[in-house]
């Protein structure tokens, strides 16, 4: 069975454009509830004529929730889920695993896709998003086609794909930058691309990548069983998405790769200096980093007009116009490989004493189908002389039309429960104790192991000083923020090590750290980088195992004091905070002090910089195999402002040994900052 071709519809236009192109599937985003906020999107109201359009053309429509949501936007993401679900949407694509939890507890019978920003990266990430009611895992761009074709073997539920369009430098679901820098959050959909800008380093365009085109590989992801090939391109114009969907929809049907024509159609359309597929391929490689071009605009507007939604199906009319007898009206519609029949009855027909109704202004009326999603293909007409009026004849074509309209849609049904609320405790657990995690275990210093009751090192840096490290119950692993099915099993000798080692915690960022963590009986404990912005995600991640957690630092002070849950909360006290995953090495590929190629920079150089316009300097660290985390330039700091009822959690990726423990007395004192810091 072939995948489903999945096109973005940012605007009623695009949508068109998408459905005349051969999409099986849309997705757009409806009101401020999308990753996408800056496209044109679509009201409550125009999205229900959208679903019925798509419909029509038996394209399915997916409805993108894809953002984390504030307590207070949960009712009305639900209420407006219920509405559509009403309509006819086919799926919904979303982020926040608080809202799923939701949205499943009320309708039983909907098929929610877990969006790339919910950072499934593997098998145990699908076992997870299926145990809490997803059908559908969005996988990673960064995902090679090796792990793409152990995850659609091995994935209790069905894997998405990307093929084409734009990437984010940093793996979804992992990106601050935006947000830290310049207020307007990723995660909220409001990403105001900093990866775009020129830094100082070897190629200025450190973070900005080619769009992905997989058009070449297609045979190969057919032989995957992947259920559904997407196209990004919500924030695109309608004469991209019909290009490209056109492109993919051929590859598709004939099961081959694209050729020189159709490659160059595409870049035509929209590139970045070309394509790149190095994820897919595993040659990443700075080869990967393009910015758009004048040249590259000049090719794009010359792809510009395009008037879409002419998309007509084939209707074969027959009418029976007999004196005496009713009128009779049939018809059958195709749509690809099904038809659909309709039948309407209307007035006696007269027989006609003189000047008889010809049959050639009888037929002429039947295919004055405008309006409609119909081309009349044949018209056959049977009469024997009559007298009708031509109004009844033109109310006949509109019943039959009406009638094979509602064949094509087809009935929708769906089971909706009394608002269910979360189970979400009515106390609040406080915890006045203290976490930190350290890049590096030189940094851990006596006095911190006094001041802090839980510390965390990268697995890779714990295994690195088992022996020293194993003295100290309070010092836990930090579970690699990726892995990838074919690195997994690495993963899991390295933690069965630490486990020998005497290892009882573990910090984890995602869905299959949380298994991983259950597997080998260690104490999880949750990081900033899930995404909690309400206490009805906390309570999803507490039901996988979680023993506390750190919440997002964008959902400032207030949401944070104020958050019930069964488990303890914490906030970050002190430190950079994480602003990118990167699967790319940037320390390798992209700054001035490293220019050979090789991968031994970081035995010498633990931490590495990259310095923007301003002058700031972000810290890169790299992290399981060859990725890298990017930090933030300047430490938040809340010491003297602390949050009461949750504990703190601090944060070392730079610092000396005598920074650490200065930080450590100005926490004990509660002083006030200096030098530069940022506030949550």
């Amino acid at each position: 069975m072939k995948p489903e071709l999945l096109a973005p519809a940012g605007s009623p236009a695009a949508l068109r454009a998408a459905v005349d192109a051969g999409a099986d599937a849309v997705y757009f985003g409806v009101q401020d509830f999308n990753a996408r906020r800056h496209a044109e999107n679509f009201t409550e109201e125009s999205v229900v004529d959208a679903i019925r359009y798509c419909h029509l053309y038996g394209v399915k429509t997916h409805i993108v929730l894809n953002i984390q949501l504030y307590r207070n936007e949960l009712e009305p993401a639900a209420s407006l889920a219920g509405t559509l679900l009403a309509a006819g949407a086919d799926a919904f694509i979303v982020a926040d695993l608080g809202l799923a939890v939701l949205l499943g507890r009320r309708f039983p019978d909907i098929a929610l896709h877990a969006s790339t920003q919910a950072s499934g990266q593997n098998v145990l990430s699908a076992e997870v998003l299926a145990e809490i009611g997803f059908c559908r895992m969005v996988a990673p761009r960064e995902l090679p086609l090796r792990d793409i074709r152990t995850l659609c073997r091995n994935s209790p539920i069905e894997t998405e794909i990307f093929v084409h369009g734009a990437l984010c430098v940093s793996h979804s679901g992992q990106c601050l930058f935006s947000s830290v820098i310049g207020g307007r959050s990723g995660n909220r959909g409001e990403c105001a691309q900093p990866c775009r800008l020129p830094y100082r380093a070897r190629h200025p365009y450190a973070l900005s990548l080619k769009d992905l085109c997989l058009a070449a590989h297609i045979p190969e992801i057919l032989e995957t069983g992947v259920a559904s090939l997407k196209i990004e391109g919500r924030m695109k114009s309608a004469d991209y998405v019909y290009g490209v969907v056109s492109v993919y929809r051929r590859l598709l049907d004939e099961e081959r790769p694209a050729s020189e024509r159709e490659w160059e159609m595409l870049a035509g359309l929209f590139s970045r200096t070309g394509f790149t597929d190095g994820y897919f391929t595993e040659r990443i490689s700075s080869d990967m980093l393009g910015v758009r071009t004048e040249a590259d605009k000049k090719r794009s507007a010359a792809h510009e007009g395009g008037n879409y939604g002419k998309k007509r199906l084939p209707l074969a009319i027959e009418g029976f116009f007999l004196a005496e007898k009713p009128a009779v009206l049939r018809g059958t519609v195709t749509r690809g490989a099904q038809a659909f029949s309709a039948e309407v009855t209307g007035p006696v027909c007269e027989k006609a004493e003189s000047a008889p109704l010809s049959r050639p202004r009888i037929q002429e009326n039947l295919t004055k189908l405008g309006g409609t999603v119909f081309a009349a293909s044949s018209v056959c007409v049977e009469e024997n002389g009559i007298r009708i009026p031509i109004s009844e004849i033109n109310g006949l074509r509109r019943a039959l039309c009406a009638a094979l309209e509602e064949k094509l849609i087809g009935k929708h049904s769906f089971s909706e429960r009394s608002p269910v609320l979360e189970a979400i405790p009515s106390g609040f657990i406080k915890s006045e104790e203290k976490s930190a995690f350290f890049a590096f275990f030189d940094a851990v210093t006596p006095r911190s192991l006094v001041f802090f009751d839980r510390i965390f090192l990268p697995l890779s840096e714990y295994l690195l000083y088992a022996e020293e490290v194993s003295r100290y119950p309070k010092i836990g692993i930090a579970l690699p923020p990726v892995a990838f099915d074919h690195e997994l099993p690495e993963v899991r000798s390295m933690t069965e090590r630490a486990v020998s080692a005497g290892c009882s915690m573990a910090m984890v960022s995602g869905l299959w750290q949380c298994r991983l963590a259950r597997e080998f009986g260690l104490a999880a404990h949750g990081s900033l980088r899930l995404n909690l912005f309400h206490a009805g995600s906390v309570e999803v991640y507490r039901g996988i195992g979680l023993c506390s957690a750190v919440l997002s630092p964008e959902i400032g002070v207030s949401a944070s004091a104020g958050m019930r849950s069964g488990i303890p909360k914490g906030y970050v006290l002190y430190g950079r905070l994480p602003l990118m995953t990167l699967e790319k090495c940037i320390i390798r590929d992209n700054l001035p002090a490293h220019q050979d190629g090789k991968c031994r920079y970081c035995d010498t150089h633990r931490v590495s910089y990259l310095t923007d316009r301003t002058g700031a300097r972000f810290p890169v660290l790299r992290v399981f195999r060859h990725r890298n985390v990017l930090y933030n330039s300047v430490p938040v700091y809340m010491a003297d402002k602390p949050i009461p009822g949750l504990f703190g959690h601090c944060i070392f990726t730079d610092e000396t040994r005598d920074e650490v423990d200065a930080v450590i007395e100005r926490m004990e004192k509660r002083a006030a900052p200096s030098g530069k810091f940022k506030r949550l």
